[in-house]
């Protein structure tokens, strides 16, 4: 048996549906599930069903890395699957194929799974998905640091498993992050000498359509992440060359799909990114009342 572990917040339009894929899983697991203070019915679902744990938190008490350490700290299992709200297992084997990759190696400390698009996502957010989770798994370690850089830590934890005693001797999620609380969990593993394993046969459907404005607001939010994880991330290359490299493969993406009439919108929208992660730097020098306004994760910033 394993933990599944969510966190949610008005999920109510997903968890019937991610319910009923998880009741076909092949992998037995105990699910619990933190609620930050819906607003909706979502709590009212999770106690209609039978077998899960609900933890009740307010939404001020909500933080990526606090909240997911909560759930770890109740988690029965030595082994915990954290998953987003509306993040949907594709298939019965889903779970289980990401738990055969994380115990294919005593070196692996961590797995995450492939991401895809729902069917109805549009160009730019199915872009984002089909080159961050390949179709091939890989496991990352030190020694792809050159080759990879910053992408050698980067990881998901809409749909990653951890070994609890793992986590726990790096001192587990950081407490009080903005966001980047596995990227962070990863690269420590990494430094340690530990594998951070991705597995392309564990798929989710899981896939955002972020206008130019939430683009420039998340990419803020990972400026932040950045500077106060720069103790963590500087064994990692520039994570600006990598966006470059993103830039130019999206480019290339839209011209061969015959959407080079989006090409000034990817123009915007890269402008709005570096705009936003720059700022985000430096936003030990901006009010507080401004980070509210141009983060996505306005109740971090008390």
């Amino acid at each position: 048996m394993v933990s599944v572990i969510i966190p949610t917040y008005n999920a109510a339009v997903y968890l019937p549906m991610l319910f009923e894929q998880l009741k076909s899983q092949t992998l037995p697991h105990e699910l619990i599930i933190i609620d930050s203070g819906s607003t909706d019915n979502t709590r009212e679902i999770i106690v209609n069903e039978e077998g899960i744990t609900l933890i009740k938190i307010d939404k001020t008490e909500f933080n990526h890395g606090a909240t997911r350490n909560l759930g770890l700290s109740i988690a029965r299992s030595e082994i915990a699957i954290f998953l987003t709200q509306d993040a949907l297992p594709v298939s019965p084997n889903t779970l289980e194929n990401l738990i055969s990759m994380l115990t294919s190696s005593t070196d692996i400390a961590m797995a995450y799974g492939r991401q895809l698009p729902y069917p109805d996502t549009k160009i730019f957010g199915r872009f984002a998905r089909l080159t961050n989770y390949p179709p091939t798994s890989i496991v990352k370690t030190k020694d792809l640091i050159p080759q990879m850089g910053i992408k050698t830590c980067s990881c998901s934890n809409s749909f990653a498993a951890y070994y609890k005693k793992d986590l726990q001797l790096i001192g587990g999620f950081p407490t009080n992050t903005i966001l980047g609380e596995d990227v962070s969990a990863a690269a420590r593993f990494i430094l340690q000498g530990k594998g951070v394993a991705y597995c392309a046969e564990a798929e989710v459907l899981h896939s955002h359509d972020y206008s130019i404005l939430e683009e420039f607001k998340r990419y803020f939010d990972i400026g932040v992440f950045h500077n106060e994880q720069r103790n963590v991330l500087r064994e990692f290359s520039n994570a600006e060359s990598e966006g470059l490299k993103y830039v130019i493969q999206e480019w290339q993406y839209l011209k061969d799909n015959g959407h080079t009439g989006l090409i000034p919108s990817q123009i915007f929208r890269t402008i709005a990114k570096y705009a936003g992660y720059r700022l985000g730097n430096w936003e030990e020098h901006l009010p507080i009342a401004l980070k509210r306004k141009i983060s996505m994760h306005r109740s971090f910033w008390k």
